[in-house]
C-alpha cells in the first residue's frame, strides 16, 4: 500500500479508537464502514474526477450481478431511484407505458418518496391495507382494489421483510399490470429464491447510512430489458443522448445538433457521484456477512426476549411472508393490542434508556396531511391493519455487527422493565 494510504488508515482507526463508547447507548445503526472506504473516497477525491464516471459503471455491473438483474442504474437516492422507476414507466417512448390519471396501487404502510412519484408522473395512487405481522400488501384487500383504471402497483418491502411475490405477481400477471418494487429497506432479502427488486419491470434501492449497505446517500433502479435501461439513463441525465445504445443512430438522424448535447427526452439530474460508487463497491463486498450478521441478531433478540423471566407476550413480532427469506432492517413488533395506549410512554422509556427507536417506516401513510392536499380524502379506519401498525409498531436498530450476549440481556432487560 502507498505511504498515503497507510497514514489515512492508521488516522482512521486511530480516531474510530479514541471514540467514547458508551455501553448503554444502542443506535438505529452501528459503524458499517472502515479504513478501506475511506481509503477509497480518498483515492477518489485526489484523482480529481468526483462526477460519474468509471467507479459509478463498475458498480452497476457489479450490483447488477449480485441481485441477479440484467442492468442497473445508480441515482444519488432511494428517493430518486424511484422517481426514476415511475418516470420511466410513465414515460411516452416506452411501448407500454402508464398514462396520466391511471391508477397505481400501493400499501398504506410505505414511505413518503414512495407515493410522491406516482403524483408527479399525473397518476392515481390507491391505497392498500397491509397485513400487520408481515407488515406488508394484504393481497385480498389489493385485489378488491383493482378497476379498469388499475395499471400499476407498487410492492413497498417493508424493513426488509417481503410483500407476498408469488401471489402478487400471479394478480400482476392476471391483470397485466407493471410492478415496481421499492426495495429500498430489504436489499438482499429473498421471495421465492429471487431477490427482491428482481421480480418487477423495476426494482429500486436504497445507500442511505442506515441501510443494509451505504454509499452515505445513493440508490440504485435494476430492470429487465434494455428499452427500460436505455430510458433510465436517458431520464437520469438531462434526457441526453450519451449513454444510449443507439447513440450512433440518433446523432446520424439529427447531424445538425451538437452530439455532445443532443435532447432525445425529457429528464432530471439525479446523477451519482464517484465517491458514492467507490464506497459502494466497497461495502457490497461485506454486504452478506453485514447481513447475515443482521438475522442472526434478530432471531438471538427474540431469543432473549422470549426466554426472558417477565416475558408475558407483551409483545408480537413480525413473520416472515410465505415463500420469503427476510434480511431484517430493524427489530419490529407491536406491543401487545390490550398495551396500546402505552406505545408512546414504552418509546420514550426506550429512548430514556438510551435505545433509540422509531415507528414503523410512517405509520399509516393515509394519515399525513399532504394527501389532503393534493387531492385525497382517506379515512384511517378503512385500513384496519395500517392502523394497528400506526398505532402498536415501533422498530430499534438491527446491528451489522453480531451482538455479544451482555448486549442482548440488557435490551431484553430494557424491553421488559418497562412496567406495562
Amino acid at each position: 500500500m502507498n505511504n498515503w494510504k497507510n497514514f489515512v488508515s492508521e488516522e482512521w482507526n486511530r480516531r474510530i479508537a479514541s471514540r467514547p463508547q458508551d455501553p448503554m447507548k444502542f443506535p438505529l445503526i452501528d459503524q458499517t464502514f472502515n479504513a478501506e472506504e475511506i481509503v477509497a473516497v480518498m483515492d477518489v477525491v485526489m484523482s480529481g474526477q468526483l462526477t460519474m464516471a468509471h467507479n459509478v459503471r463498475e458498480f452497476e455491473k457489479v450490483f447488477a450481478s449480485h441481485v441477479g438483474a440484467p442492468y442497473a442504474v445508480m441515482v444519488n437516492s432511494g428517493s430518486s431511484a424511484n422517481l426514476l422507476a415511475f418516470a420511466a414507466a410513465a414515460n411516452f417512448q416506452r411501448k407500454n407505458h402508464l398514462n396520466v390519471g391511471d391508477e397505481v396501487l400501493i400499501p398504506a404502510v410505505c414511505w413518503s418518496t414512495s407515493v410522491w412519484p406516482i403524483f408527479q408522473m399525473g397518476l392515481k395512487p390507491i391505497f392498500v391495507d397491509v397485513d400487520p405481522m408481515t407488515l406488508n400488501v394484504d393481497i385480498g384487500d389489493l385485489e378488491k382494489k383493482i378497476t379498469s383504471k388499475t395499471k400499476a402497483l407498487l410492492a413497498v418491502h417493508i424493513l426488509g421483510n417481503s410483500a407476498p411475490m408469488l401471489e402478487l405477481m400471479a394478480v400482476a400477471k392476471k391483470n397485466g399490470l407493471i410492478v415496481i418494487e421499492d426495495t429500498c429497506e430489504s436489499l438482499g432479502s429473498l421471495a421465492d429464491k429471487k431477490y427482491l427488486g428482481t421480480h418487477g419491470a423495476f426494482g429500486t434501492y436504497s445507500f442511505y447510512y442506515s441501510h443494509h449497505m451505504t454509499t452515505g446517500e445513493g440508490g440504485m433502479v435494476v430492470c429487465q430489458t434494455q428499452e427500460d435501461y436505455d430510458l433510465l439513463k436517458c431520464l437520469r441525465a438531462h434526457g441526453w443522448s450519451r449513454e444510449l445504445s443507439n447513440k450512433q443512430e440518433l446523432e446520424k438522424k439529427y447531424s445538425d445538433v451538437d452530439p455532445r448535447f443532443l435532447f432525445v427526452n425529457m429528464g432530471y439530474n439525479v446523477r451519482p457521484m464517484e465517491i458514492q460508487a467507490a464506497l459502494g463497491l466497497c461495502q457490497l463486498k461485506k454486504l452478506n456477512e453485514m447481513n447475515s450478521n443482521r438475522v442472526f441478531n434478530q432471531n438471538a433478540l427474540v431469543n432473549a426476549i422470549q426466554s426472558h423471566k417477565k416475558w408475558d407476550h407483551q409483545f408480537e413480532f413480525i413473520k416472515a411472508a410465505p415463500g420469503t427469506d427476510p434480511v431484517w432492517f430493524g427489530f419490529c413488533g407491536l406491543l401487545n393490542q390490550k398495551y396500546a395506549n402505552r406505545r408512546q410512554q414504552f418509546l420514550t422509556y426506550l429512548s430514556s434508556a438510551g435505545v433509540e427507536n422509531r415507528p414503523i417506516v410512517s405509520g399509516n401513510f393515509v394519515r399525513q396531511p399532504a394527501l389532503q392536499g393534493l387531492g385525497l380524502d382517506l379515512k384511517p379506519e378503512n385500513f384496519p391493519g395500517a392502523e394497528r401498525i400506526h398505532k402498536n409498531g415501533f422498530f430499534i436498530g438491527l446491528h451489522t455487527n453480531k451482538l455479544t450476549d451482555a448486549q442482548l440481556n440488557r435490551l431484553a432487560d430494557v424491553f421488559l422493565s418497562f412496567e406495562f
